[in-house]
């Protein structure tokens, strides 16, 4: 009952925070040019979109099926993309049930009977994820500083990314060294044995593997993807200031304080973007967009979802 209470507690809060963003959205775009620019989005730009986000989900699914294949879990290329196409459809339209990635976990840990070991892949495959957008963030401020250190905001949410980076660098330094076994040693057994299959991807290189392809998705499935639909609406913004804010806007996205971050990307588009003057309206646009064929995508997956519900 108190886990459940606690769920709800959360859903609550979640919802909360997008109706506030929303109603901002709401009060502080001019909709009428938002409508302007929606017109302008061409078909060819829509399934250049759709093909180079379907793209981008295969090299994830690409990266999952290697980290299971380190553990000896063996799935097809085409098993691993179904998942994660049906896991971003469970995300988008059953935000408040099971997570797409628990799904994902589950469907390959009940053939074979290696929960930790796959969920640790799930895990594993989230955080590569999470520290290559970091890592290209700070590798982007640094040849950018100069520009990025104009805007106060700008800076402070670059400074907070490079913490977050040198901390969790700092982490992996820490546990080659003795004195972590003891500490870890205090810790319940089973958040010992999940540490240790996480550890597991030390070996042979696979985390270096498992950064890299998660650079590859980032900048075709974060930076090339949305690229096409501020070119395809006619938004102007350079190169440089585009990538400046574009993996930092999807960090932040991340963030789970609303229900499936809506409101809290179209505000992060805004915000960011509005640094280099690129109209509010202009964002939103690409936001919804991007949101709306994401969806649309995603639910295809939906058979597929039926089917394993039997």
């Amino acid at each position: 009952m108190k886990i459940l209470n606690n769920k709800i507690v959360k859903f609550v809060v979640k919802l909360i925070i997008s109706l506030a963003f929303v109603a901002w959205l709401i009060f502080e775009i001019d909709w009428l040019q938002v409508w302007g620019y929606l017109k302008e989005l061409s078909l060819v730009s829509i399934v250049l979109y759709v093909a180079v986000l379907l793209l981008g989900m295969m090299i994830s699914a690409w990266k999952w099926k290697m980290l299971l294949a380190h553990k000896n879990i063996s799935i097809s290329l085409k098993k691993s993309f179904q998942l994660y196409l049906t896991g971003a459809f469970i995300n988008n339209f059953m935000p408040s049930t099971i997570g797409g990635d628990t799904y994902r976990a589950y469907q390959i840990g009940k053939d074979s009977k290696r929960f930790s070991a796959v969920s640790s892949s799930v895990v594993f495959d989230r955080v590569t994820g999470l520290f290559a957008v970091i890592l290209l963030t700070g590798l982007i401020a640094i040849f950018r500083w100069n520009e990025i250190s104009k805007f106060a905001e700008l800076k402070l949410a670059v400074i907070a990314v490079l913490i977050i980076m040198h901390a969790i660098i700092f982490f992996g330094i820490l546990t080659k060294f003795s004195f972590w076994k003891k500490i870890a040693g205090k810790f319940p057994k089973i958040v010992q044995d999940f540490a240790i299959e996480l550890a597991h991807y030390k070996e042979d290189g696979a985390y270096l593997r498992a950064i890299g392809i998660s650079i590859l998705f980032s900048v075709v499935g974060l930076g090339l993807v949305n690229w096409i639909l501020f070119s395809g609406l006619g938004i102007t913004v350079g190169i440089w200031q585009y990538l400046s804010v574009i993996f930092l806007i999807s960090i932040i996205s991340a963030l789970p304080i609303s229900i499936n971050n809506i409101g809290l990307k179209e505000w992060a588009y805004v915000t960011f973007f509005g640094f280099f003057g690129v109209p509010a309206s202009a964002v939103v646009a690409v936001a919804l967009i991007s949101r709306v064929l994401q969806m649309i995508v995603s639910f295809t997956a939906l058979s597929m979802y039926l089917r394993s519900k039997k």
